[in-house]
């Protein structure tokens, strides 16, 4: 029975890894995990990306993010949009919209908001999320122009602009 039980556990452990798998973790070209807990992974959807405006020193970028809730088997797609000020090295975050469905695919809550942007912690997951997207659409140089500015390096604790803390891969 000793020697059993091990491979029971093993087995158990595979098994539960198996169940939590998911179309987004099966598909890299399209989705790239930017945050994860317990019982939920945050994708960015590479397909959604698109430069909405390009005038600078204003631009704006507009991407979805996927949210798949393991223990409910909800997934909620968050429409999201980052707006950059080069003059003032600030980026500014709105939420239009939010749809979440449960597995078997109805809509659990669809929201549309009205809201005016919000300014982006330098410190939060969405300022690291809006810089790797602007290094993709406009270069490194000038992403790291927001990184190192210095209200943005003031604002936050941990060393923002190290690659490491940006998620792996090419967006797009």
């Amino acid at each position: 029975m000793k020697r059993i039980f091990p491979f029971v556990i093993i087995f158990m452990v595979i098994l539960s890894s198996l169940c939590f798998a998911n179309q987004y973790d099966d598909h890299p070209d399209k989705y790239i995990k930017i945050d994860s807990g317990a019982d939920f992974n945050t994708y960015l959807d590479k397909t959604s990306i698109k430069s909405v405006k390009y005038a600078p020193p204003y631009y704006t970028i507009q991407c979805d993010n996927i949210e798949f809730d393991q223990a409910d088997g909800i997934t909620a797609k968050t429409t999201v949009i980052y707006y950059y000020d080069f003059n003032t090295k600030s980026i500014q975050l709105q939420i239009p919209q939010n749809i979440a469905h449960t597995e078997d695919g109805s809509i659990s809550y669809n929201s549309i908001r009205d809201e005016p942007p919000v300014h982006v912690d330098p410190s939060s997951l969405s300022f690291k999320e809006s810089i790797m997207l602007f290094k993709q659409l406009y270069g490194e140089k000038y992403a790291n122009t927001f990184l190192n500015a210095p209200r943005n390096k003031a604002e936050t604790n941990s060393n923002i602009d190290n690659k490491n803390d940006l998620p792996l891969g090419e967006i797009v």
